[in-house]
């Protein structure tokens, strides 16, 4: 739930659709990409002694089953590491884990199968299929453990928005100073993660919009103080509670924005925030003096 600025008051929890593996973040490709691979090459892998001689076993083929399943492994140890650190996601990761140990399980009888009888075709499908099966599973994996980190960066923005929300019930200029105080702290925490976050992202356009989201937080903080201040003093005149209620809208969109690129949802005002942002530097430069005036 959200008030009319876009702060919101309820609880914050991720929405997890295992039948969905798409790839926002080039963490998740770069350790998925050795396990592809070793999985293609296994595939792919190709005895010529074997097949000029005698049917036979693939010398070749048994050291890649061997990578893989330790690769295979390795996921599943990180995999129930992550899942005892983070207890809001424990089941679910549990889960991920139990999926990559059964496909792992599964391609690595098919592969010592086809290393066995590198020349079936039969033997051969059957690998592709686990192998298949191995990649879909560990994606899966990798994809909750990157949804660890959104749940980091929206409990750094849970903690914005009840700044936000103190700053704007402020009543006197200590209580003010006090909340933007906060705000800074928590904006500033908020930013960092959101960079790092950024840094990750794949698509060009959702590292625009972090990163617009980013730059009115950064400058946020010098704008939406005097305006309050102005306001706190001077209830009486709209002009204040206007300018107060403009700077502050603008970074409740920031904190929107941060939090639907964040979890891959839709963006709020359609992906408008860069023109926000020029609305907030033009405000700033317009109302300046007047807001010094009367602080």
């Amino acid at each position: 739930m959200t008030d009319q600025y876009g702060t919101g008051t309820g609880t914050i929890s991720l929405k997890w659709d295992p039948k969905n593996l798409e790839i926002r973040t080039t963490s998740v490709e770069r350790m998925l990409e050795p396990l592809v691979l070793q999985v293609t090459t296994l595939v792919n892998s190709k005895d010529k002694s074997a097949k000029k001689k005698r049917p036979g076993k693939s010398k070749r083929a048994s050291a890649l089953v061997a990578t893989v399943e330790r690769a295979t492994e390795i996921f599943i140890e990180r995999g129930q590491t992550i899942a005892y650190e983070n207890p809001e996601i424990t089941q679910e990761m549990l889960t991920a884990v139990e999926e990559v140990r059964k496909a792992g399980a599964a391609m690595s009888i098919a592969a010592r199968e086809f290393a066995e009888e590198p020349c079936a075709s039969t033997v051969r499908s059957s690998m592709v299929r686990a192998a298949r099966s191995l990649l879909s599973a560990v994606t899966r994996l990798l994809i909750l453990a990157d949804m660890v980190d959104v749940h980091l960066l929206l409990n750094n923005l849970r903690l914005v928005e009840n700044d936000l929300d103190k700053l704007k019930s402020a009543s006197s200029q200590s209580e003010l100073v006090e909340s933007a105080k906060q705000l800074n702290r928590s904006a500033g925490e908020l930013v960092a993660h959101a960079a790092r976050r950024q840094h990750e992202l794949k698509e060009p356009r959702m590292k625009d919009e972090l990163a617009a989201a980013r730059a009115v937080l950064k400058k946020h903080s010098t704008m939406l103080l005097t305006a309050s201040k102005v306001y706190v003093r001077h209830p009486e005149l709209a002009a204040a509670k206007a300018n107060r209620d403009f700077v502050l809208r603008a970074v409740c969109e920031a904190v929107d924005t941060i939090s639907a690129v964040a979890q891959g949802r839709p963006l709020p005002n359609n992906g408008q925030l860069p023109s926000c942002l020029d609305d907030y530097i033009h405000l700033q430069s317009t109302h300046t003096a007047w807001l010094m005036a009367y602080a």
